[in-house]
């Protein structure tokens, strides 16, 4: 529940980006009737953008301090429940490694990249900066730790985990391609402001394949007609083989459980 609420407070932002930069999609309001966008409040919209992500992986990193420095060093078992035995101790609790906790809240934080990498170059070497301070912290101060009490199973995580992946890569990928092909570039702000679009600017920089000429998906744009399909399929057979590992794991785990059982069997 905690990675929708928070990938739902994501779209709420760029909902909100999107209602200012387009004008709620209205290009004959006054605002942006002149250059089809709102260029009186944002006249750098991509850089805007591009802040906005940078914000929110900065305040991701505030929070993982906060929340190890605050919450988590203190449940250590030799300090607050050691030196608060009583009901204090009790309420608090110890603390327990949460596996899904951590592999959700990369997940948000991969989606955030996504969605700001094309406009802040620089977001992905921040967040993988932000992974080696909270991964170091976190194995500082979170050693020892119980194990979590809920367990989650195997089976469960190979279908949930890439599943909101998947869904963090299309909130990711609406915002991008809607920026690249429907909204106009900003007037001072890039090279290529006269532009209808950022797309227009791609087919010229690209000399087109000669063997993919029936095969574009996008009418009009023939140097990228065989991205679309590679895309898919290249995601398809990722899901594809990250499944067949993790049943290759347990098929393995098995044969082995059951081969030790024949041998104590055998001994017995």
């Amino acid at each position: 529940m905690t990675v929708f609420l928070r990938l739902a407070s994501l779209l709420l932002l760029l909902f909100s980006l999107w209602n200012q930069i387009t004008c709620g999609g209205n290009s004959e309001a006054e605002k942006c009737k002149a250059c089809g966008y709102n260029y009186k409040e944002m006249p750098c919209w991509e850089t805007r953008l591009g802040q906005e992500m940078y914000k929110l992986v900065l305040f991701d990193l505030l929070m993982g301090l906060l929340v190890t420095l605050l919450v988590q060093f203190p449940r250590k078992p030799w300090i607050l429940c050691g030196l608060c035995p009583g009901a204090l101790g009790r309420l608090s609790g110890t603390l327990e490694f949460q596996v899904p906790d951590e592999v959700l809240g990369l997940i948000y934080a991969q989606t955030v990249v996504w969605i700001g990498s094309f406009f802040c170059p620089l977001l992905p070497v921040i967040n993988t900066v932000k992974f080696f301070i909270l991964f170091y912290l976190k194995k500082l101060h979170s050693s020892p730790s119980t194990a979590a009490s809920r367990t989650f199973r195997a089976s469960t995580a190979n279908f949930f985990f890439p599943l909101v992946l998947l869904l963090g890569l299309a909130i990711s990928a609406v915002p991008v391609l809607y920026s690249i092909f429907l909204i106009p570039p900003s007037k001072p702000c890039v090279a290529h402001s006269r532009k209808p679009s950022i797309w227009a600017q791609i087919p010229e920089s690209i000399e087109p394949p000669s063997d993919c000429s029936g095969l574009s998906l996008l009418p009009g744009d023939p140097g990228f007609c065989c991205t679309p399909s590679g895309l898919l399929q290249g995601i398809l057979m990722t899901i594809t083989v990250a499944l067949a590992n993790s049943y290759g794991r347990l098929i393995s785990e098995l044969k082995h459980a059951r081969y030790r059982r024949k041998c104590r069997i055998k001994s017995s």
